[in-house]
């Protein structure tokens, strides 16, 4: 049995939290004492539901969300987060229980507490951390000026690193730990048969669920969108997810001539999400760079006609005219053919459901908490020497 703690930057609904949950769960099931700490609890009730026995504790005197700063156009706030960055980085390290035994980070702040506590010698555990993208590659510019240098060597303070595709995890190895790929999974309730009444409408809606941002492609997809308005003048698009909808992207839609058409959802439960998978005519994820693209793959659980890009991450099971069809991050022409091309073929449509599905069920949240236990138990058996 091993004591581990999850230290994430916040519990917001995203990919990587998702996993985060995923794993904890099984391994609170298989024996292990888990408890999770984050400086933000926003969307628990939107998340996979934990067991009794994982605790779920807030961090205090630590405010951020320690993904992102705010902008330096709103100094008070872009302050705090700096502080909670830096200095806050003292009160997570004296947050960590002693008697824990691994540490798994979700984010390079939270490395640096647990390197700090055991340097301190607060704790004598060891140190994991979850790198599910390069943040070389995936991180805006805005990011790199304001403070990456402060974390730009923290990954080499981790013991191991996880993460969730080969390519990545060549990559990472530059930073001198050993690096396991543990994969994603998909949620069995993806996989639960539909409903008998649901029904596929063609032409109906067009559905994106992830991050809405610009490295999600959503320009792109609004872009389309629009061209394809013409085409199929009663064609709708819905999009989930926590972003910049209202900052940025429902003007876009506006000066489109979209907008009256685009119906945004913000942030859904599971049960929402597959009934809107389950209606949807189109899956559309045109995203620039994924280390693994979980939504896609949840996509073709439900049976969707998935239309994607070849990104590092989601080349480990997009396989193009059998699964999905794909196109080029950035290619607003041919994102608006392919979609097409399934609003105007329902066997087409249909043929990508049965063959998505058939994808998505060799990846299980289990495989992947037995790899992380594995890894986990390697870094533990360290301990003890």
């Amino acid at each position: 049995m091993m004591r581990i703690l999850y230290s994430l930057p916040a519990i917001v609904m995203c990919g990587g939290v998702v996993h985060f949950f995923q794993v904890a769960k099984r391994l609170a099931r298989k024996g292990h004492l888990v408890t999770i700490q984050a400086p933000r609890i926003e969307d628990l009730g939107m998340l996979p539901e934990l067991p009794a026995s994982v605790r779920v504790v807030p961090l205090r005197k630590v405010t951020s969300n320690l993904y992102t700063l705010p902008s330096e156009r709103a100094p008070l706030a872009f302050l705090r987060g700096f502080r909670d960055l830096t200095w806050g980085i003292r009160n997570i390290a004296r947050q960590i229980p002693p008697d824990t035994e691994i540490v798994h980070s979700g984010f390079h702040p939270n490395t640096e507490a647990a390197h700090l506590a055991r340097k301190k010698g607060w704790w004598r555990g060891r140190i994991l951390e979850g790198m599910h993208m390069d943040p070389e590659t995936f991180l805006v510019e805005s990011y790199r000026k304001r403070y990456a240098w402060l974390f730009k060597d923290s990954p080499r303070k981790a013991d191991h690193i996880l993460t969730v595709c080969e390519p990545l995890k060549e990559r990472l190895s530059r930073y001198g730990v050993p690096v396991t790929n543990v994969r994603n999974g998909v949620d069995p309730i993806f996989l639960e048969t539909p409903p008998a009444g649901a029904r596929r409408q063609f032409p109906g809606f067009v559905l994106c669920s992830g991050a809405i941002s610009r490295r999600k492609g959503i320009d792109t997809l609004l872009e389309a969108f629009a061209r394809l308005r013409d085409r199929f003048p009663g064609l709708r698009l819905v999009l989930t997810g926590r972003g910049s909808w209202e900052q940025f992207y429902r003007g876009l839609a506006e000066r489109l001539g979209v907008l009256s058409a685009v119906d945004y959802r913000g942030v859904v439960t599971p049960a929402e999400l597959i009934s809107l998978m389950d209606a949807c005519s189109v899956f559309a994820f045109p995203s620039w760079s994924e280390g693994f693209g979980l939504p896609p793959l949840e996509a073709m659980a439900r049976g969707c006609a998935v239309v994607t890009t070849p990104t590092e991450g989601s080349l480990q099971y997009v396989r193009d005219g059998k699964n999905c069809l794909l196109i080029q991050p950035g290619d607003t022409h041919g994102l608006a053919e392919s979609i097409g091309a399934i609003l105007g073929n329902p066997d087409l449509a249909r043929s990508l459901g049965e063959e998505g599905r058939a994808t998505a069920v060799g990846y299980t949240w289990d495989k992947v908490a037995d790899r992380t236990e594995a890894a986990m138990l390697v870094e533990w058996e360290q301990i003890a020497r």
